[in-house]
């Protein structure tokens, strides 16, 4: 059996990549989290080395699961499709392959965290097989929303009874089904280079060039969108269009701050802010709707989903804080014109009134989001050791918005690495509350002294620094 092609159709995403600095992103957040799970493992007890082993194993498939069906995706283009023979069948063997030898180390980590390992396969098979198709149709992903409000409704008709009792009498026939069902809808995955196929890659590369932009649904072309997403776009773009015909006419001193963060571009001004609440607040309602078919009293349902809430709410207040770099590195022809406007500072006071801006944006939203999580809390029971981590986490973020922007190149990945240490500190906090009896006061203090000492240096960093505008022109 010839096996080059196999091997060039898994060398693609390699090939693709060599020189991508991704790599080294990649490494560091392996580093960030093997080198703390392998120190638990060591120092802890077997029960947390069976959980921490058994979900870095599971990570490690699920990760390498979803990167095969991006690279599969990606070399199925319609033209290789329909002109380059046995193309489409060898992608096709490629992803069922990959499909059962990621769905096999997902059993083996539940087995190392002590969770049967036949039923724990035979969900990873119908998982994985999902994650291949939500990776091929995007859309799918808002389906999960209804998940909790069938797995409640399954349970409430006895079928999780009768599914765990049909799997102990007869497991050779659940597993034959599992191995025979899923592949069945994966095989539609990838196109065999018709009209159909065209156009969906087509829309797939639209969405590819939207996620490279990393400006979210600010700066969608909503024309060239379907429907429900159109007119979604429309309502996330609109605030800031309104904000942008205020002050369009405006030429006084006052209005010189409002203007420059206008200018700076869509994805860092406070309506993205504005409009991922409007986003979040819809979804939370609709979801609040849905918790009244739920047997469970409202305020129980509230701390069961205040972990979810608290990390959606902060992600959508300061969301804008990851991607502020790379923003701000597009948009510099714009920043040229903007150091030229009419009562606009020059210099260092430039430095200052940016800073200041960053400051009341930022600063204010977080506090928001403390005080609705402080609500939540109270309202509901939630624990605070849960929750504090990550709202303490996100003040760290804050600071680093300062810096010498005129040297400072392109980031990036760094985007990446800022999501990753938020998390990473929210967990460490937790687990130093959990595992070492460390009080959360004690983490809070050490994270505010980290941010104010940070954030000092770095303020005066900014504001001693040559004008930030345009960006990078030092660098």
């Amino acid at each position: 059996m010839n096996t080059t092609p196999y091997k060039l159709i898994l060398a693609h995403g390699l090939q693709q990549r060599s020189n991508d600095k991704g790599w080294r992103t990649l490494a560091i957040v392996a580093a960030m989290v093997l080198v703390p799970a392998v120190v638990l493992m060591i120092w802890g007890s077997a029960k947390v080395a069976g959980v921490i082993g058994g979900n870095l194993i599971m990570t490690v498939a699920a990760v390498y699961w979803g990167a095969l069906v991006v690279n599969l995706l990606e070399q199925n283009h319609p033209n290789a499709a329909r002109l380059v023979p046995g193309h489409v069948p060898r992608l096709r063997q490629v992803l069922i392959a990959g499909w059962l030898l990621s769905s096999l180390p997902m059993a083996v980590g539940a087995s190392v965290m002590g969770l049967p390992a036949l039923p724990a396969w035979i969900v990873s098979a119908w998982g994985m097989a999902a994650l291949g198709l939500l990776m091929r149709w995007p859309l799918g992903w808002t389906l999960l929303s209804v998940v909790p409000f069938l797995a409640v409704w399954l349970y409430r008709n006895g079928l999780f009874a009768q599914a765990a009792e049909l799997l102990q009498s007869r497991p050779a026939l659940c597993v034959l089904v599992s191995l025979v069902l899923p592949p069945l809808p994966l095989l539609q995955v990838l196109g065999e280079g018709n009209g159909a196929h065209r156009k969906a890659y087509a829309r797939s590369e639209r969405w590819r060039d939207m996620a490279r932009q990393g400006d979210g649904a600010q700066t969608w072309d909503s024309s060239k969108l379907p429907a429900p997403l159109s007119w979604i776009t429309t309502l996330v773009q609109s605030p800031y269009r309104r904000e942008l015909r205020r002050l369009s006419s405006r030429t006084d001193a006052a209005s010189v701050g409002a203007r420059l963060m206008l200018g700076l571009g869509p994805a860092t001004h406070w309506t993205a802010q504005l409009s991922g609440c409007i986003i979040f607040g819809t979804i939370f309602g609709l979801v609040c709707l849905g918790s009244l078919w739920i047997p469970i009293g409202f305020v129980d349902f509230l701390r069961a989903g205040s972990f979810g809430l608290t990390i959606g709410l902060m992600s959508a207040l300061l969301g804008p804080l990851t991607g502020i770099a790379r923003t701000l590195d597009k948009t510099r022809n714009e920043q040229r014109l903007l150091v030229l406007l009419p009562g606009m500072p020059r210099g260092q006071a430039l430095n200052r009134l940016l800073a200041r801006q960053w400051l009341a944006q930022f600063g204010l939203t977080w506090l928001l989001g403390l005080a609705v999580a402080t609500v939540v809390m109270g309202f509901s029971g939630a624990p605070a050791e849960m929750l504090l981590p990550f709202l303490l986490a996100y003040l760290l973020p804050i600071a680093l918005v300062w810096r010498d922007w005129a040297r400072q190149a392109s980031k990036g990945h760094g985007p990446v690495l800022l999501v990753f240490g938020v998390i990473s500190s929210a967990l460490l906090g937790y687990v130093l509350y959990r595992w070492a009896g460390v009080p959360i006061w004690i983490y809070g203090s050490l994270q505010a002294l980290l941010t104010l000492v940070l954030g000092i240096t770095r303020w005066r960093k900014q504001v001693s620094a040559p004008q930030a505008l345009p960006v990078g022109r030092l660098a």
